[in-house]
């Protein structure tokens, strides 16, 4: 419960929601088609993703994750189904868009994620992934708001900062998939974001 708060207190920064909404809004809106959170947390780009117009579905293997995202949701009248469930166990060719947002970082087998995230794209679809880069470090965090970055719970950037130090994507995990991708930088470039679509 302890971690469910936190990511939810997290979730709730202005500079954590402005940076998942940027990313999100690399893509077009949506028009009824699917989108697949995979390891979701409190769901906060499901929410932005059905606040977009996609039938969002929202993923995590944490129960209490995914309880505090149903109320979250339910609070902005959104309509999102979320359910249990991990990234190695994804169904095939599932989802127009599937997106996970500092998940592989955290995978002890990172290729075989992003190959599970990949498999559930379906064909003509997006993947979109968002996590920390190397920039990610607390001496970073700390200049960025030195420099004037303000909003609620700032002090979550520190936190996320030394939590990812050290524990970030290498860009060539991503030329395993063997397609040409989108990189956006977020955040000073302590965020990237990365959409790589699927052909037809």
């Amino acid at each position: 419960m302890i971690q469910t708060a936190l990511f939810t207190w997290v979730q709730g920064a202005d500079f954590y929601r402005d940076v998942h909404q940027a990313a999100v809004e690399r893509l077009p809106r949506g028009d009824g088609q699917t989108w697949l959170d995979v390891g979701s947390g409190p769901g906060l780009v499901a929410r932005l993703a059905a606040q977009r117009g996609y039938q969002t579905i929202g993923l995590d293997y944490d129960a209490p994750m995914i309880q505090a995202a149903k109320r979250l949701a339910k609070r902005q009248g959104l309509s999102i189904e979320f359910k249990v469930g991990d990234v190695f166990n994804l169904p095939a060719e599932a989802a127009d868009v599937v997106s996970a947002a500092s998940l592989l970082a955290v995978l002890a087998d990172k290729v075989r994620g992003l190959q599970a995230l990949w498999g559930s794209v379906r064909p003509g679809g997006v993947l979109l992934i968002i996590e920390p880069t190397e920039r990610m470090t607390s001496e970073n965090a700390n200049q960025l708001i030195k420099n004037g970055l303000g909003g609620k719970r700032i002090k979550g950037l520190q936190m996320w900062a030394t939590a990812r130090q050290g524990n970030t994507i290498a860009s060539a995990l991503y030329d395993t998939l063997g397609v040409p991708l989108e990189f956006t930088p977020l955040l000073s470039g302590l965020v990237g974001v990365w959409v790589i679509r699927k052909s037809k």
